[in-house]
């Protein structure tokens, strides 16, 4: 089978420029002992399993309705439906556990929540933060400027107008993004599994000087060419001579190259969605960077953007009054004020 490397990236970028294939809704109502009840709502047209790793093995309840604008479709490929989680966990420990562990190949989130005392107020602040869903191991510093990342920062909520410069701004980071750096982020992906299979089977050092010697001899020649085949990189070594049992190690070979793929799969996914946050939070809510605020709900509807190559935390802090403190207080002054009469 031939693949393009060219219609790989294309294909990324117009993801990124286009409207999002999905929706995912996720919501934290925060108890003031620590505990958090999670609901979390995908749109998906395959009901059989998700990309955060959910579902009703790890106590999950799980419900699912059809979307109305898929209830006309005859094939169920073609249909999408809502399906809704929803779990209670004990703190932000037991959450993270389940939905932070390190994974190439999940969305992680991770949470954290604080309780402070503070005399007259008592605090509480709880955050979620998405990991960065570049999984890839090639990192972006090289081909991503500090002012790009400052104008990621800035950009607004999804769906919210950006001037004409901003725009051009980002379409142009987009494509630096998904077709520069990410065109050389899957070649190095592929070129490590050469490097690992030579060093697994044990050849000389030389060989790897002459993988090296025409590295970016067969970038450039990837970049511009139409069609490869999937395999090229494996080929790629027989062509230059290096002494591997092809035959033999040709199972090992696709197994590494599935879980590569793997990574990419998952990355172009994540950045195709449309993401909205709730936070309700059990008290007044006096700080936060939410998008928009509404009594104790925060919310944000952050492009992926945000998250694609760093990490995104999304935080709110409430507080409640200790009315005992008052009291006490105002006891501890007037009977302050009755021994300094007495004294008198």
């Amino acid at each position: 089978m031939k693949t393009s490397l060219n219609i790989i990236l294309l294909t990324a970028l117009v993801a990124g420029l286009s409207a999002c294939d999905h929706h995912v809704s996720m919501e934290t109502t925060v108890h003031d002992n620590g505990s958090l009840d999670k609901t979390i709502v995908l749109e998906t047209s395959d009901t059989t399993k998700n990309f955060l790793g959910i579902g009703v093995d790890n106590g999950w309840n799980r419900s699912t309705r059809l979307m109305e604008d898929s209830a006309k479709e005859k094939s169920d490929k073609d249909r999408k439906w809502n399906v809704t989680y929803q779990k209670t966990f004990a703190s932000a420990e037991a959450v993270n556990a389940e939905m932070a562990t390190p994974s190439d190949t999940l969305f992680r989130v991770e949470s954290k929540f604080d309780k402070k005392f503070r005399w007259f107020y008592t605090y509480i602040y709880y955050e979620d933060t998405y990991r960065t869903i570049n999984r890839m191991d090639f990192p972006p510093d090289d081909f991503i400027a500090p002012e790009d990342y400052s104008f990621i920062e800035r950009l607004p909520a999804e769906g919210k107008i950006i001037s004409k410069a901003d725009s051009l701004y980002l379409s142009e980071l987009h494509k630096k993004i998904f077709d520069i750096y990410g065109s050389r982020a899957i070649y190095e992906s592929n070129y490590a599994l050469n490097i690992k299979l030579i060093e697994e089977n044990g050849l000389e050092k030389n060989w790897l000087d002459t993988l090296q010697k025409h590295k970016e001899n067969v970038f450039a020649y990837l970049v511009k060419k139409q069609d490869v085949e999937d395999d090229f990189m494996f080929t790629l070594m027989d062509s230059l001579g290096i002494p591997l049992s092809f035959e033999k190690i040709r199972k090992h070979y696709d197994t590494l190259y599935r879980l590569e793929d793997a990574k990419a799969s998952f990355i172009n996914h994540a950045s195709e969605g449309k993401y909205t946050h709730v936070i309700n939070m059990p008290w007044t809510v006096v700080r936060t960077n939410a998008d928009s605020v509404s009594g104790n709900r925060v919310q944000w509807n952050p492009p992926s953007i945000k998250f694609l190559l760093t990490d995104y935390t999304m935080y709110a802090e409430g507080r409640k009054l200790n009315w005992w403190a008052f009291v006490m207080s105002g006891v501890i002054l007037i009977f302050t004020g009755y021994l300094f009469w007495r004294k008198r």
